[in-house]
């Protein structure tokens, strides 16, 4: 293959990994570091991992507004997840293993039962590999310290 074709799959087969949101952010979950890619906007937080596959130990992260009662849907995914939502201190206050995509509407919807910081998007299973559960303490120090816009 012709190295400028090269570079063009290898861009194209990476994009869908890294394009949705940035920059990058470094977590350590049971253990383990992951890569996420971070959604604090809007429009991002609305596309989120939608159509997308995750590879191992990468994830999506989910930066609301103070105040803010995430709610997750699995509209339009293409994989189970597990979805860790986490208080601004980094601790993780519901879990929600396995959840399965939604094909058609309505779909379920995967609520915080008060305001929270953050919502983890893992692949499916990570939490019960790992050990995660509610009350266990992340290590949110290297992410920004304002909180986003709406």
């Amino acid at each position: 293959m012709k190295p400028r074709l090269y570079w063009l799959a290898t861009a194209l087969l990476a994009w869908p990994l890294l394009s949705p949101a940035t920059p990058a952010q470094q977590l350590t979950l049971g253990g383990k570091a992951f890569q996420f890619s971070v959604a604090a906007d809007p429009e991002t937080r609305r596309q989120g991992l939608m159509g997308q596959e995750l590879a191992p130990q990468t994830g999506m992260l989910f930066d609301f507004p103070a105040g803010t009662r995430p709610a997750i849907w699995m509209y339009n995914m293409q994989i189970s997840l597990d979805l860790l939502f986490v208080d601004s201190d980094g601790r993780i206050q519901h879990v929600f293993a396995e959840v399965p995509p939604c094909r058609q509407k309505p779909c379920n919807i995967y609520q915080a039962s008060e305001p929270l910081r953050y919502v983890l998007e893992v692949p499916a299973g990570t939490a019960k590999t790992l050990g995660i559960e509610p009350g266990d303490q992340l290590d949110m120090s290297r992410l920004p310290l304002s909180a986003p816009t709406n």
